[in-house]
């Protein structure tokens, strides 16, 4: 048995660039079914679940334009005056550096 000691490195876990942006997206796309649960009116319970919604809807199509239709749809479904355009403005605000 080695009395070495391992270096800091040996053990740590990186992130890949793609793994990096792949959360963005997500936290990105959750953020958004946040903002999208409220226009529907929807309580903070059903915010939180849609949310959640919108993120997979994002990871199971990849892409923006997979999110954008669904809550397109549901707005549509449920009366709600916001336009694709509008939807894709809310997700251009969320992208700028705060």
């Amino acid at each position: 048995m080695s009395n070495a000691v391992a270096e800091p490195h040996e053990h740590v876990v990186t992130v890949s660039g793609a793994e990096s942006r792949d959360s963005q997206t997500a936290r990105r796309n959750m953020r958004l079914g946040f903002w999208a649960g409220a226009q529907l009116k929807l309580s903070q319970e059903g915010r939180a679940v849609y949310a959640l919604a919108v993120m997979v809807a994002g990871i199971v199509d990849s892409g923006h334009d997979h999110v954008i239709d669904k809550i397109t749809r549901d707005f549509t479904e449920h009366g709600v005056p916001i336009t694709r355009e509008q939807i894709r403005l809310q997700l251009g605000k969320d992208c700028r550096p705060h």
